[in-house]
């Protein structure tokens, strides 16, 4: 029998005090590793919003040393080279291959499979030389005209930042893959002025939990980001549209939409298709891995001289911000370089600009480049929902809605067809436009994107990746059943237990007659006093101590219990960690008064059968 001598003296006030003590401490344990966390993530968000400000600046910087320049934030990217302007990323190509070759192979690609893989696969654990080498890589892709976004590299980069600080604080795993994630969602919230959606691409993608010991931190980390950014660049809106579009006739328009994110699910998987088929064709190429990327930025260079020539623009070079502008908002005034009409050479151009989009990205990150796929997703989404809305206003002008709209969905229900992270896609698009006129087609045609790539294809454009490195991974999360269910509603009310003033042999007999492995001990008025398993019947019969009083079998487990209202969860780890494969239930009124008994085996019956029910559908 677990046996202590306070307890037998002086059972109700033993167990009361235990319990108490045990719940105070807990609380103030859990109130400080929530303030340390806090404090923590405002550090994430500092480093991750500094990191952001110098990533944009260093993107500006070398891409004025290769010869590039532009007049503003939405004007068409030109070049100072001339004819030899696919010199430019072939260069770039050279040094970044050489930078991830020599220094940190994580820093190949669009950055965010790999936060991902540590997330899962690595405590959270990434080197932190990978942040540095990511930042630089980047810049001088995207900055010599690499066709990828900024977002890729700066979940990186930020979450390196987490990671490292957790790593160098010796914090647990979950505490570490937790600053990861404030550091993906800072990057993200101070690139792009969206904290809200930078907090749901960490919830959807990288924790995939959401819970308020880790929510508290991200939303930490995330608007500490943006004042950063805020600080240095102001408060600006990704893509100022100015609230132009409206749906005026749902009956009608909805429809519209809805094949619209048909298309743009089949846009996405076409893309995602092709990056990965050129990083398979560049990863069969016999030759050098720095030279990979120099090949495929030579062969962009050599498209955006032709996009040039024929086009009249380096459509395909860099993020493509200059480019997305004009489709979304006729009134810009560069808008002319696309023309005004709705005429099949202009939906003959946006076509071309998204199969264009897509080709020179995966040149760009299938040959070894270094950035992200958010801002291509973007550029390919505005590109065919543009083309599809001049479609619109060509065979239905009865409609009579510009095609910027269309474009504006296009743009997040290409993404959500990428990457699955429809609430991300959906949130992030209302933040960088500022828009919320658009929210309601935007839902739906981000949803049938989504369902759309999740019937044809079961890889989103991250965890294609994830699957080669044998790292599985899964969108589908449910909740905890064990959380949902209290021991109350599962414990053994009528329990068989054993008296105080029992012989070890009559313990041993009750054992052998019920099957039960262990026994609530209570003494002659009713309290609650021990717990004798099988374990100690067996040693004392042993021992021959068969006619002992039970009160003298001695054990070293000490007496735990659970109560009512806490959840199958918390009994599974009390039981978990202590050993237990049982365990007395008591009235938290009366700490000393027997209540229930629960096993491990009623749980494991409980979660078997709430699962089964979860899978049971009118289907």
């Amino acid at each position: 029998m677990a046996k202590n001598n306070n307890l037998t003296s002086n059972p109700i006030t033993r167990v009361m005090r235990r319990g108490q003590n045990m719940i105070h401490k807990h609380h103030k344990q859990e109130v400080k590793e929530y303030a340390i966390l806090g404090w923590l993530a405002i550090i994430v968000g500092m480093i991750a919003g500094i990191g952001a400000v110098v990533f944009r600046y260093m993107i500006n910087y070398i891409g004025r040393l290769f010869g590039f320049h532009s007049a503003g934030p939405f004007s068409f990217l030109e070049s100072d080279l001339g004819w030899m302007v696919f010199i430019a990323p072939a260069m770039g190509g050279l040094i970044v291959g050489l930078l991830v070759w020599k220094f940190a192979s994580e820093a190949k690609g669009h950055g965010v499979p790999e936060v991902m893989g540590a997330m899962i696969a690595n405590e959270g654990k990434i080197r932190p030389r990978v942040g540095l080498v990511k930042i630089f890589a980047s810049a001088i892709c995207i900055g010599s005209g690499g066709s990828a976004g900024r977002e890729g590299p700066i979940v990186q980069i930020g979450a390196t930042g987490g990671s490292a600080l957790g790593q160098a604080l010796g914090l647990s795993p979950s505490d570490t893959r937790t600053l990861l994630a404030c550091g993906a969602a800072a990057g993200i919230a101070a690139t792009f002025n969206a904290p809200l959606g930078a907090m749901m691409f960490a919830i959807e993608l990288i924790l995939l939990e959401f819970r308020t010991r880790s929510f508290i931190p991200l939303v930490i980390s995330s608007v500490t980001a943006t004042i950063v950014a805020h600080a240095v660049f102001g408060v600006e809106i990704a893509f100022p549209i100015r609230d132009l579009y409206t749906l005026t006739n749902p009956l009608v328009e909805m429809p519209l939409y809805i094949l619209l994110g048909i298309i743009c699910g089949l846009a996405a998987i076409l893309f995602v298709y092709l990056l990965y088929k050129f990083e398979d064709a560049f990863d069969n190429m016999k030759m050098p891995e720095y030279f990979k990327p120099m090949v495929g930025g030579l062969a962009l260079g050599l498209v955006g001289l032709a996009s040039y020539y024929y086009l009249g623009h380096y459509y395909v070079f860099g993020t493509g911000y200059g480019t997305m502008m004009p489709i979304l908002d006729p009134t810009s005034p560069i808008y002319g370089a696309l023309g005004t009409d709705a005429t099949y050479s202009l939906l003959f151009l946006l076509i071309g600009l998204a199969l264009l989009k897509i080709f020179a990205t995966s040149l760009t990150l299938g040959s070894g480049g270094s950035g992200g796929v958010f801002a291509p997703s973007l550029f390919i989404g505005a590109a065919v929902g543009g083309a599809f809305g001049v479609g619109v206003n060509i065979f239905f002008p009865e409609v009579s809605v510009s095609y910027g709209a269309y474009a504006l969905v296009g743009m997040a229900a290409v993404f959500s067809g990428t990457s699955r992270a429809t609430l991300t896609a959906i949130l992030i698009m209302f933040e960088m436009t500022s828009n919320y006129q658009i929210i309601l087609p935007l839902m739906f045609a981000c949803v049938v994107s989504d369902g759309v790539t999740k019937i044809l294809s079961k890889d989103t454009i991250y965890t294609k990746k994830l699957n080669r490195k044998g790292i599985r991974y899964s969108y589908e999360r449910e909740i905890n059943i064990l959380e949902t269910i209290s021991v109350g509603d599962v414990m053994v009310r009528n329990v068989t237990t054993a008296k105080e003033n029992m012989k070890v042999r009559e313990v041993s007999n009750m054992i052998l007659e019920s099957g039960f492995q262990g026994f609530p001990c209570i003494c002659p008025d009713g309290k609650l006093v021990g717990i004798v398993t099988h374990s100690d019947v067996r040693k004392a019969m042993a021992a021959g101590m068969a006619d002992a009083s039970i009160c003298d079998v001695e054990t070293k487990k000490g007496l735990e219990v659970v109560y009512p209202d806490m959840t199958l969860e918390e009994a599974m780890e009390l039981m978990t960690s202590m050993g237990f494969g049982h365990i007395p239930v008591v009235s938290r009124e009366e700490p000393d008064k027997l209540v229930g008994f629960l096993t491990r085996n009623d749980i494991l019956k409980v979660y078997k059968d709430k699962k089964g029910e979860r899978k049971k559908t009118w289907l």
